[in-house]
């Protein structure tokens, strides 16, 4: 009775509450650096890398369509840009392969990417994604755009401290411009540079880069979905059980992609830089003249430049043993060339695995075999690259289609029984920034 009891001080607190200044709430001084640093900065990468990214697409879509009207030199066109691309990589090897490995590497260091090896990446690719191979548009778009991104903090006066923040900017920019996904492609960004640990620090500066590039590409190229479709998804709480197994099989199958691709990087070293993308290349053409053959449809050998093949998988069922072929054909030519040296991104031949699993799949479903598709395009690019969130945004975009539900249960799935192996083993290197490290 006799012990005072202590009280919260409720009235000294409501008072100190309301004694506080607004202006010590707020740090003007940061807010006025963001918007007069940071936004200036990404309106500026946006409109840069959304015109020099509608500048390749037209290239790229030129070009393939003088490849289609003769199927003799669409057949040949592999084998004389691998000619090609073995000089540049003589010259500088920093330019083969998929890209977005050395790029997230690179992004660490203190160095900035060379003219000449952005206009040897560029050029190689926009060959590459012209026909003939199978390869993604991600992978050479991060690549530009981190230098992009780089150089253009470099003029701002931004200095080393934010290089790996304007780097990872532009190359989100780039490719959400390339790819038609600005938000998902910021995210993908994002998510490759700290797979685990996402780091939101460059997420407002580069979705207004990401949104700008967009913008300006969608000016020159139109706003069409980058993957079309006619059809409607549709799906039900029947299906899920079955999509939930379609991510398995996804996942076991995009290991096993995994240890093909990584394999043959390793048995590439073998031979010169010069040769390697002539004889993975060599090896990779009867395959896909086969899967043409069998086919009777050039849209796979042009699938880098209009996406029509993964169109078709979206919406028509195809026979189970087409897609096993195409699934196959894609294992095998993506691990003869790109890890050969070829330039092209590793995101098409995800969707093209998964959009043939998805269309397998469909069978059971034939009116929601866009759902099963679409679903497997985002579990394997989930399993694939470690991007769950990007995959779903990235897929939505690309497509114009709303199937996040039966999507995200498929991308879960995948990506929680694929965890411990990545298509980029440069997500799994731990680099301090600013360390200097051999990129080669």
């Amino acid at each position: 009775m006799g012990v005072k009891e202590k009280t919260f001080p409720l009235k000294e607190y409501i008072k100190g509450c309301a004694r506080t200044n607004l202006v010590h709430r707020f740090d003007l001084s940061t807010i006025a650096n963001f918007f007069g640093k940071w936004i200036p900065f990404a309106f500026a990468v946006g409109i840069v890398t959304g015109s020099i990214a509608s500048l390749m697409d037209v290239l790229i879509i030129n070009i393939n369509s003088i490849l289609t009207e003769n199927l003799p030199l669409l057949i040949l066109h592999p084998l004389l840009t691998a000619v090609f691309v073995g000089y540049a990589l003589s010259v500088d090897s920093a330019i083969g392969g998929p890209g977005i490995g050395y790029s997230i590497i690179h992004l660490k260091t203190k160095y900035f990417l060379p003219l000449k090896t952005v206009f040897l990446k560029a050029v190689t690719s926009i060959l590459v994604l012209s026909g003939g191979f199978i390869a993604g548009r991600e992978g050479p778009s991060f690549f530009i755009g981190v230098a992009l991104g780089e150089w253009f903090g470099k003029v701002y006066g931004l200095g080393k401290k934010y290089k790996n923040l304007v780097g990872l900017i532009g190359g989100g920019a780039f490719t959400g411009a390339l790819l038609k996904a600005p938000l998902g492609s910021a995210i993908f960004a994002m998510e490759l540079e700290e797979m685990y640990n996402l780091d939101y620090r460059p997420f407002v500066p580069m979705i207004i880069a990401s949104i700008v590039s967009y913008l300006t590409f969608s000016f020159f190229r139109g706003e069409k979905a980058f993957i079309q479709l006619e059809k409607v998804p549709a799906w039900n709480l029947q299906s899920i059980p079955y999509i939930v197994v379609m991510g398995l099989v996804i996942s076991l199958i995009i290991y096993l992609y995994t240890f093909l691709f990584h394999t043959s990087t390793c048995i590439s070293k073998f031979f010169e830089p010069k040769v390697r993308p002539i004889v993975g290349t060599a090896l990779a053409i009867p395959f896909l003249l086969a899967l043409y053959l069998f086919t009777n449809d050039t849209d796979f050998l042009s699938a880098p430049a209009h996406m029509g093949m993964v169109s078709k998988l979206a919406q028509v069922p195809f026979p189970i043993l087409t897609d096993l072929l195409i699934i196959i054909v894609v294992l095998t030519v993506t691990s003869l060339t790109l890890s050969f040296g070829i330039p092209g991104g590793l995101v098409l031949p995800n969707f093209l695995i998964g959009a043939a699993v998805g269309n397998m799949f469909g069978h059971i479903f034939p009116e929601q075999i866009v759902t099963f598709t679409l679903a497997g395009m985002g579990a394997a690019l989930a399993a694939g690259a470690k991007t769950p969130l990007a995959a779903i945004v990235m897929i939505t975009e690309m497509t114009h289609a709303d199937v996040v539900i039966p999507m995200t249960a498929a991308i879960i799935t995948s990506y929680t029984t694929s965890f411990g192996f990545s298509l980029y083993l440069a997500q799994e290197i731990k680099l301090k920034p600013m360390e200097r490290k051999d990129e080669r």
